[in-house]
């Protein structure tokens, strides 16, 4: 417990580097079944599972995806890690939406506003990912913990586009760059283009018991907190299309190992001042096929069904895994 939890007290500084992206080899193995005491147990509440993947790479920057975001019904994938890099992937899928592999995986170096790599955990360790059209091009917004902030990333209208373009700063609330260092900017949602903002960290601050949020720019800015279970921290969030909002949550205990839970927080209840819980969505039980659940995101099949799409951080611990689960949202 205590290796996952440290951050390594990394020099703050920047390198240049090459901005290209690279392939890399990444093989998937299936998920049959989402809870394996129970293997043809496909509903789970409100939601279907339709599959799952077991991603496994030899590449040392593969690992410790912690955003994603998914277009193109579910098939283009768009993540981040930790480690200040960006994964971009194709998700094959059969009639149904199960995943059944994955292909034309590329990676790349986050960018700077000076188009360099960032170097050093306090300010590389990118948490949360949102994506969104402005004036036709796609543009990623990456929120980091360390060093909190946020970064605008504009591409082109391929979604690729984005992992060479240079991040520029966002402005956020102040009181943000007090959070604690490895407490960050873990959730990050938004809508469609100038729609508000809205921003989860990790965890209560001193001395409270429930999570801070924010909501940037809209109508109606301001702080908001997110009341959870004990031990759960905010992970990633997603908005449906209904304007809802998902919130994934994390826990880790010495006995247990991890557990997730996946919560709907109604679009009305949403408001600075406001202490939300959500609707209970999705909890995980002791042999679920889970590990490190720390990205979330939110897409629609050809058919109109919403499709979630959830990914695990392995933190690079030969240990964890990095697990890919597809649900759609049937109620």
């Amino acid at each position: 417990l205590a290796l996952l939890a440290t951050v390594p007290a990394d020099p703050v500084t920047a390198r240049p580097t090459a901005s290209g992206r690279r392939p890399v080899a990444v093989t998937a193995r299936p998920i049959e079944a989402f809870r394996p005491s129970e293997p043809t147990q496909r509903r789970f509440g409100p939601l279907e599972f339709l599959g799952g993947l077991i991603l496994e790479s030899d590449d040392p920057e593969f690992g410790g995806l912690s955003g994603l975001r998914a277009t193109d019904h579910g098939r283009a994938l768009l993540a981040i890690t930790d480690e200040g890099n960006w994964l971009a992937a194709r998700l094959a899928t059969d009639d149904t939406g199960r995943p059944t592999g994955i292909a034309d995986v590329e990676m790349a170096p986050i960018l700077d506003d000076a188009g360099r790599r960032l170097r050093g955990k306090r300010w590389a360790d990118a948490e949360s990912l949102t994506l969104h059209r402005v004036d036709g091009a796609l543009e990623a917004r990456v929120g980091f913990e360390g060093r909190h902030r946020v970064t605008a990333h504009r591409g082109g209208t391929d979604l690729r586009s984005i992992m060479t373009a240079p991040g520029r700063p966002v402005a956020v609330p102040a009181e943000i760059a007090g959070l604690a260092r490895n407490e960050g900017l873990e959730a990050m949602a938004a809508g469609p283009a100038g729609s508000p903002l809205v921003l989860i960290a990790e965890a209560p601050d001193a001395g409270a018991t429930t999570i801070p949020g924010w909501i940037v720019g809209g109508p109606a800015p301001g702080r908001f907190r997110l009341a959870t279970e004990s031990g759960f921290a905010a992970t990633d969030a997603a908005f449906l299309p209904s304007g809802d909002l998902l919130v994934l949550q994390r826990r880790l205990s010495f006995f247990g190992g991890f557990s997730m839970r996946l919560v709907r927080v109604a679009a009305a209840d949403l408001r600075p001042g406001a202490t939300v819980a959500g609707e209970l969505l999705l909890a995980s039980q002791g042999g679920d096929e889970i590990d490190n659940m720390e990205g979330l995101s939110v897409d629609t099949a050809p058919d109109g069904a919403t499709l979630l799409t959830l990914v695990s951080d392995d933190n690079f611990f030969w240990l964890q895994r990095t697990v890919l689960l597809r649900f759609r949202l049937v109620d």
